[in-house]
């Protein structure tokens, strides 16, 4: 029995599914598990997006009821949000792109999030004595420390990874 490429019938070996060129310009498209990672850059950003609004929104009506913790915390804060959404762009353009430097970036990205957020919640506990951190705070850090502890490993080691970001 004869075992032929899923594309194009060429004759390949039984435990494989696309023959050499096929898997190529297969492995180049954005697919499989990848379009995970790009829609979730596609909602960070407009999530980043949001909050940013929304700071700078609560800031301007309050302003003149905040001491200067609460002012301090909440500049910080609207940088922190604008430098995130900025920084998300960038990694969807190069994810777009599929630029071969994107890995690394993607694995920065996951690893500045975890790290700006903490410090968000941080600089909340310092700068704001009587606010709480409970739930609502803390889920959202935890969930994206599971993304990282998912993707960074995926794009570290993933053939699909590493054939699909070239350029």
């Amino acid at each position: 029995m004869e075992w032929g490429c899923i594309k194009c019938g060429v004759e390949i070996p039984q435990d494989r599914e696309f023959c050499e060129s096929c898997e190529d310009k297969n492995f180049r498209k954005i697919g499989g598990f990848l379009f995970l990672p790009l829609i979730g850059l596609v909602v960070t950003a407009a999530s980043y997006l949001f909050a940013m609004t929304d700071a700078f929104k609560f800031t301007i009506e309050n302003y003149s009821h905040l001491n200067t913790h609460e002012k301090i915390f909440f500049m910080i804060s609207l940088a922190i949000y604008i430098g995130e959404f900025l920084f998300t762009v960038t990694v969807l353009s190069f994810f777009i792109r599929k630029k071969k430097s994107l890995p690394k970036l993607y694995i920065l990205f996951l690893t500045s999030v975890v790290t700006t957020m903490s410090l968000n919640i941080y600089l909340l506990y310092v700068l704001i004595p009587g606010a709480e951190i409970g739930y609502n705070e803390l889920v959202p850090i935890f969930r994206n420390v599971i993304t990282a502890l998912i993707w960074i490993p995926y794009f570290i080691i993933s053939v699909r990874v590493k054939r699909t970001f070239i350029r």
